[in-house]
Order: structure tokens, then C-alpha cells, then sequence
């Protein structure tokens, strides 16, 4: 095997879910192994602590499966594989040709064709394993951006289209917004500054945008403390003067929302300019005359260049 290749097998590319899949080994029983034998030991891990395995390790992995199923004990087969990888005498395989390649999935036309149908066919077993599979060779950030908020957008807009029912978007949106509320609580460890707080305007019930807002700035390990959907500036602001945070986003998806976000000053007191207060939403982009109503920081008309106007004030 030349070096490029070994470099290749060698890489921690898979998190222990796509593993499993892979493998047909349970998570639990993963780390009972790791556990007794030491084996199979991650070789490398994401800011976060998660364990990543390399291509080597599934194939491990199923040399000692295959052992297992011939009647051998998890010990002795474990023994065995680690006793035949030393002396070289693994027999061949490529564990990839059993996950669709990267082409197929995360920024592809096809991984969100295939994201949406299961999804609007109510399959959320296939849609949780598209994700596994996604998220064995792209960071949550680039599923977020990728596939995530793009899949988002097409189920408002069959919604309003009357493509599918409401009960077809909740369905679908909820099992998105769980995976982007796990990623925006599972990230690296935060810095030691106050949080970003991150509201919708009153009266405002889409979240989409400042939940991949959330998970963007949890993964650049900023502190958030997210509040989601139609918060009153009353408790909002019982909250700020609690917290202190460093900043505050407001977010309004629709018109109405977005103009009540010209009253934030009402309710938020700023010492020194302090908390910054940001402000955006689809709202604004169709309505741009609604930006010089809002006093605050317009963070721009896309996520992307929200994420970094914001990290441009608070540094």
C-alpha cells in the first residue's frame, strides 16, 4: 500500500454512529469493547470529546464481527485481529463502498433530494440514517449550511404552495430542529465571555434561521443562550439584565414581527453601547425599507455574512 493510500485508511473520518452503521456492531457494544479490550480505541476525537474512527478501524471491526459469527469469544477474536493487523494479514476490503460517497450526499443536489422525499414521506428512520451518513464525512457546520437550511426553506415553501399539510411541516421541521438544539448543546467547549442571546421577535414563530445562527456560533465556540420562538420584550429583557450578555440577536422572519423589533430600545437598556444589539431576518431582505426602522446592527441579508458581522463586533 503506498503512503497516499495508507494516509487515506489511516484518517479519523467516521463518528461511531456511521460506524455502527457500517459495521452492524451497536454503540453499546462499541464501548463495552473499548472498555474490556481496550479495542476498538478512536483515533482521533472533535473539540467536542466525540469519538472519530478511520477507515482501519472498520475494517477491524469487521474481521472481528466476522470472527465473532464463526463462534470465536469477543475476546479471542479481538486478540486475533490485532495479532493478524501487526503481522500485516488483514485481507483487503474498502468499508466506503458500503456508505454513499460524498458526491451523493451534504452539498449535492442529491443528498437534499433524498433528505426532502424521505422527510415528506414521513420516513424519518431513512432521513435519521441519511444524516448518520452525512455527518461521517461533513461537520455538523457544513450540514447546517448545506443541507439543512436549504431543506428548510423547501418545506416553507411547499407549505405555502400547499404541497404538503401543516402537520407534514412540523413533522419534518421538528426532526431537523432537534438535530440543530443537540449540535447547538454538544459543542466545543465555550469561551469563558458572556453569551449571546438569541430571540425571535414577539409574535415571531420561525426559528429556522436563528437555530442554524445558534449552532454556527456554538461551533465556533461562542456561548449562546438561545430563546427560540416569540419572546416578549418584557421577560426578554428581565432576561438580559439577568444574564448580561455580550450581545443580543433578534430575529423576524415575517413583516409584522419585524417592524415590532423597533421597540427593542423600550425595554433593553444599553450601558456604553453594551449589550450590542443585532438585528435580521427574512423580513428585512424582502422588505428593505424595514432596516432603518430597527435601531441596532443590520447583520446582512444571509446567515453566512450574519455569522461573520457578528464575530466582526464582538471581537
Amino acid at each position: 500500500m503506498d503512503d497516499q493510500a495508507n494516509t487515506h485508511m489511516t484518517e479519523a473520518i467516521f463518528n461511531i454512529g456511521a460506524v455502527t452503521r457500517m459495521t452492524g456492531i451497536p454503540i453499546t457494544t462499541l464501548h463495552a469493547w473499548e472498555r474490556r479490550y481496550g479495542f476498538p480505541h478512536p483515533s482521533a476525537r472533535t473539540l467536542g470529546g466525540h469519538r472519530l474512527y478511520s477507515e482501519k478501524d472498520v475494517t477491524l471491526l469487521r474481521s472481528v464481527k466476522a470472527q465473532i459469527e464463526q463462534g470465536v469469544t469477543a475476546r479471542q477474536a479481538v486478540t486475533a485481529v490485532q495479532k493478524m493487523d501487526l503481522e500485516n494479514r488483514l485481507p483487503p476490503e474498502h468499508p466506503l463502498q458500503t456508505v454513499p460517497g460524498k458526491d451523493a450526499l451534504a452539498t449535492s443536489p442529491a443528498g437534499h433530494t433524498q433528505l426532502i422525499e424521505a422527510l415528506f414521506q414521513h420516513d424519518l428512520v431513512r432521513a435519521d440514517r441519511l444524516m448518520g451518513e452525512m455527518l461521517a464525512f461533513y461537520s455538523p457546520e457544513e450540514i447546517t449550511l448545506n443541507v439543512i437550511g436549504p431543506v428548510l426553506a423547501e418545506l416553507g415553501d411547499a407549505w405555502a404552495e400547499g404541497r404538503i399539510t401543516v402537520s407534514d411541516e412540523h413533522l419534518a421541521s421538528n426532526f431537523l430542529r432537534h438535530r440543530l438544539l443537540m449540535w447547538m448543546v454538544s459543542g466545543p467547549r465555550p469561551r469563558e465571555t458572556n453569551p449571546i442571546v438569541l430571540a425571535c421577535a414577539p409574535g415571531e414563530w420561525h426559528e429556522g434561521s436563528l437555530l442554524i445562527l445558534g449552532v454556527l456560533l456554538r461551533r465556533q465556540g461562542w456561548p449562546v443562550a438561545y430563546l427560540g420562538q416569540n419572546v416578549p420584550f418584557a421577560d426578554l429583557a428581565t432576561f438580559v439584565e439577568q444574564v448580561r450578555p455580550g450581545a443580543v440577536v433578534l430575529v423576524g422572519m415575517c413583516e409584522e414581527p419585524a417592524r415590532l423589533l423597533a421597540e427593542w430600545p423600550k425595554w433593553i437598556k444599553q450601558t456604553a453601547g453594551k449589550p450590542l444589539v443585532a438585528f435580521g431576518g427574512r423580513a428585512f431582505v424582502i422588505h428593505p425599507e424595514l432596516k432603518d426602522l430597527v435601531p441596532g446592527t443590520y447583520l446582512g441579508d444571509t446567515i453566512p455574512a450574519g455569522l461573520t458581522r457578528l464575530e466582526e463586533m464582538l471581537r
